[in-house]
């Protein structure tokens, strides 16, 4: 069930700050022209932020400001839905543009082209729906442009401003200058064979130290079900002594709710699969990733987040990148290792750490800032939560999921 939109304004938006109609867009000039859209390099201030009545951008009329070659934009904000149903969007774009609403990648209108126009459709419930509108422009024209066509209409209008909510934050930071987009990924490091048996059994030394499964191969609803559920969805699946998301189920969370602790699990995607591990996440919201940090899943040669560090397998995801690329290929099982301590998390990918950061630390909270989160008052606000594994559209699979709870000051 959705939240009402009154406790979804008060309470998902980042306070202090004003709740108004429209949309919010932040703008980063960028240090090298772009043939498509990139993630930037954490923790860099944008050069401006302009609130935006709807998004029918046009560059001749000053829509971005100061900003007319080499820039990239990301306009956020929250959908008004009253009533329930299938909501098609069209996304004109001079350069290349994405939707992305609750985490879904809805119209992929990227690369370098004059003013074309991709449409995509979801299903939305009643309720407040955040999404963000990613933008870049290379040269000559800057246009971008969504529309809608709700429910019982048959036509596509420019989304008008009361159907748009977003927070207009009381400190928006922004610096000069250009800002550096992040680099392709191409440091590999081999990390030799997968992990052997026996699976999804502990040994008496790890049953010593405090381990216990999360999974036993046989069967997972003993630990596991829906998120906002009470049991396993159907679309997950217990096959050979491995955990598989093989058809639409939405993501699974912990029955039990975890604070501190080291989790180990073994995962294998199709190729070009995506999919996560989350850590102390809360039903508070009607997405596990408003309140909980992500380590990534990933295909990294056969999904297009992998040519970028920040999104790819091992990343703390948008925030903190691995140094190097430590995954297996699709198709062969890679094991991750989540330790959190207070507000210390670190991550291993098939023994190689890949992040090592302090939650709510300056740096943390610069990333989060200039990441798709910022705008998220709960995200990784709980001391304790449930973990989850996500749905993302792709099979994947788990096996040797096991857990021990750590006392803060046990550094073992």
């Amino acid at each position: 069930m959705f939240m009402p939109i009154s406790l979804c304004l008060g309470t998902l938006f980042a306070q202090p700050a004003d709740v108004l109609p429209g949309a919010v867009m932040r703008v980063w000039q960028v240090d090298r022209p772009l043939s498509a859209l990139a993630p930037l390099v954490p923790g860099q201030s944008p050069n401006a932020w302009i609130r935006v009545n709807t998004i029918n951008l046009d560059g001749e009329r000053g829509a971005f400001g100061p900003f007319e070659d080499d820039f990239i934009a990301m306009v956020d904000g929250g959908f008004v839905v009253e009533h329930p149903g299938t909501y098609n969007f069209r996304l004109t774009s001079d350069d290349g543009s994405q939707l992305w609403i609750a985490g879904n990648h809805v119209i992929d209108n990227d690369g370098l082209h004059g003013a074309e126009a991709q449409a995509g459709s979801l299903d939305l419930e009643t309720g407040v729906h955040p999404f963000q509108v990613k933008f870049f422009e290379r040269g000559s024209s800057a246009r971008l442009l969504l529309e809608w066509m709700p429910p019982g209409t048959k036509s596509f209008v420019t989304i008008p401003p009361d159907a748009m909510r977003s927070s207009w934050p009381e400190k928006r930071e922004i610096t000069a200058g250009t800002k550096a987009v992040a680099p392709r990924f191409t440091n590999k490091v081999d990390v030799g064979p997968e992990p052997s048996g026996p699976h999804n059994v502990l040994s008496e030394k790890q049953s010593a130290a405090g381990w216990t499964l999360l999974f036993d191969g046989a069967e997972a609803s003993p630990w596991w079900r829906g998120f906002k559920k009470k049991s396993l969805p159907d679309g997950w699946v217990v096959e050979d002594g491995m955990l598989i998301r093989a058809a639409p189920g939405g993501d699974i969370i912990t029955r039990d709710q975890f604070g501190d602790f080291e989790l180990s699990l073994d995962w294998m995607v199709q190729p070009g699969g995506n999919s996560g591990i989350f850590f102390r996440g809360s039903e508070e919201f009607d997405w596990i990733w408003a309140t909980a940090p992500e380590m990534q899943i990933l295909d990294n040669i056969g999904h297009g987040d992998g040519a970028s560090s920040l999104h790819s397998a091992g990343a703390c995801y948008a925030l903190y990148p691995p140094p190097v690329d430590s995954s297996r290929p699709a198709g062969q099982w890679n094991r991750a290792v989540v330790k959190l301590q207070g507000d210390h998390m670190q991550f291993w990918l098939n023994g190689v750490q890949t992040v090592d950061c302090k939650i709510g630390s300056d740096d943390w909270k610069r990333r989060v800032a200039d990441s798709k989160f910022w705008n998220l008052s709960p995200f990784s606000s709980q001391s304790s939560g449930h973990i989850a594994l996500q749905d993302h559209g792709d099979r994947v699979a788990f096996r040797n999921i096991r857990i021990r709870r750590l006392d803060q000051k046990s550094s073992s």
